[in-house]
């Protein structure tokens, strides 16, 4: 699903099915439980996947402030931001990366055996959603 209301640049319908086919690639590729695109100020742009169970809304604000204390961390160590994190549970594990736009792809994923998997693909993935954000920000 897709917020076309609330985010910062102008959603095309072919943008919108290009994104989720992006995701939805990812989570066929890795096996995941789903993947969303996020932007850094907390909205949802869009999701693939099982949702079921999960506050969308919730987690993406979540998410958002993860990478915003992550961020004040970083530059403590004189970085200027982390590119990606990952954080394993019992069941699930999740991997976040940063878009070079101000985005977020999340990964959320059962086998812990694939987080090498995971990470490749998110970034490969991240690269194409980033070209079609860009596009869509310039009206293409």
């Amino acid at each position: 699903m897709i917020n076309r209301i609330l985010t910062n640049f102008v959603v095309t319908e072919d943008g919108i099915e290009r994104i989720r086919k992006l995701l939805h690639e990812l989570v066929d590729d890795v096996d995941a439980r789903s993947a969303f695109l996020v932007e850094k100020n907390g909205q949802m742009i869009a999701n693939e996947g099982d949702v079921h169970g999960i506050d969308t809304t919730a987690l993406a604000s979540l998410i958002s402030g993860a990478f915003a204390s992550t961020r004040a961390v970083a530059r403590l160590i004189g970085e200027t931001e982390f590119q990606a994190m990952f954080q394993q549970g019992e069941r699930s594990s999740i991997f976040l990366y940063a878009l070079n736009t101000q985005d977020i792809l999340v990964v959320i994923y059962n086998d812990m055996s694939k987080t090498g998997l995971v990470k490749v693909q998110a970034q490969q993935t991240a690269v194409a959603l980033s070209e079609q954000i860009n596009q869509m920000k310039s009206g293409k």
